[in-house]
């Protein structure tokens, strides 16, 4: 079985995440995978999983000069099927029909839309232009029920809907006391202190400053954290961020790093995570890597991250900075030793449900239902 994974591009994400963990892990099927934009910072990460790597080389999504490209891409590698991840990657998944393809097609939602004005200009017409074209791929994935209902709502076709959660690979996330005791000596952080993670790249929907004006309550109320933030862009100077930070006086409780490619050898040293995000998340990749870390997590409830965490986390009443900040005070009160007991709960939670291995095996009965259908 050929599949094709058409991807708009592999910089640091949840989606090009997820896909590298689904093409790591199928050693008995050939896969490929087209990036419309030029290859980004996870190339060395797909490159390691053996499989095909084709890129349009595009420098911007509004050009056609890698629609050749992705023809080419078909003629060589003649796939059973092709899927397209996030909503570019969608439409170039469709477009292989129009290029000498006749196979079916599959779309993966990776994105949930609370209010679509949110949205980029850009953006909204892409998601338009799927809601009129969805009637055409033989299935659409989405991670999360709440994006699901949400793209309905905006007139996308629940034909062939399949709802697939995300997968993590639980031998490289896990508990690991020597990587805990190693990133928190790093960072400076003491053994009285709590420290809290925040990660995700700079994006409005992402809420940092939100989280900012939160954290500053909780350092008010006399409560020992500090807080380390990973994304790309997080750590620009002159950013938005910063200025929010050295306004509220957190210069000190504030450790800011750009995205990593080994989160695996930070999440250990966090003794809780914050996912404050306000829109835009459907099946949160960093709460369940956190999670199977055995890192308890705090989310707002926003797509399915409250699904997620289950009764081995906590969710915020609403977005707001006020409920955000009690909450995670209420999680912070209860204790290292209660946070770490929590924290083996949510890893049982990662293993009962979510490994990379069920995961891929879901995908793989869908692709074989698809061609057994045609």
């Amino acid at each position: 079985m050929r599949v094709l994974h058409v991807i708009t591009g592999l910089d640091r994400g949840g989606a090009e995440r997820q896909l590298i963990n689904l093409v790591g892990i199928r050693t008995d099927d050939e896969a490929a995978v087209f990036s419309i934009l030029r290859i980004g910072d996870m190339e060395n990460d797909i490159r390691a999983t053996g499989v095909r790597l084709y890129s349009g080389h595009a420098g911007r999504l509004f050009s056609w000069r890698w629609v050749r490209r992705l023809m080419n891409t078909v003629h060589d590698f003649r796939p059973d099927l092709v899927m397209g991840w996030m909503y570019h990657g969608n439409l170039a998944a469709l477009l292989t029909r129009s290029l000498n393809y006749k196979g079916p097609v599959c779309w993966n939602v990776r994105h949930s839309v609370h209010d679509l004005t949110l949205e980029k200009s850009t953006t909204r017409w892409v998601i338009r232009a799927g809601a009129c074209l969805s009637k055409r791929p033989s299935k659409i994935v989405y991670n999360s029920v709440a994006a699901a209902f949400q793209h309905e709502t905006l007139g996308y076709s629940n034909k062939g809907r399949v709802v697939m959660p995300n997968g993590f690979d639980l031998e490289r996330f896990k508990p690991d006391s020597t990587v805990r005791d190693r990133s928190r000596h790093a960072f400076g952080v003491t053994q009285d202190e709590l420290l809290i993670g925040v990660v995700g790249r700079a994006h409005p929907m992402k809420n940092h400053l939100g989280w900012v004006g939160a954290f500053k309550k909780l350092v008010q109320r006399g409560l020992p954290v500090r807080c380390l933030m990973i994304g790309k862009g997080l750590d620009a100077r002159e950013s938005p961020l910063e200025g929010a930070i050295q306004i509220a006086g957190l210069d000190e409780q504030f450790i800011r790093l750009p995205a990593t490619s080994n989160p695996e050898r930070i999440y250990p040293g966090l003794d809780l995570l914050v996912m404050p995000s306000l829109w835009g998340e459907g099946f949160p990749n960093v709460v369940g890597e956190a999670m199977a870390c055995g890192v308890p997590a705090v989310v707002t409830p926003v797509g399915d991250a409250a699904d997620v965490v289950g009764d081995a986390g906590f969710v915020c009443a609403s977005t707001s900075a006020e409920d955000i900040a009690d909450a995670v005070e209420a999680v912070v009160r209860l204790g290292h030793h209660e946070l770490s007991l929590v924290g083996r709960k949510a890893r049982q939670r990662m293993e009962d449900n979510y490994g990379i291995g069920a995961v891929a095996d879901r995908y793989d009965a869908l692709f074989r239902e698809v061609l057994d259908g045609q």
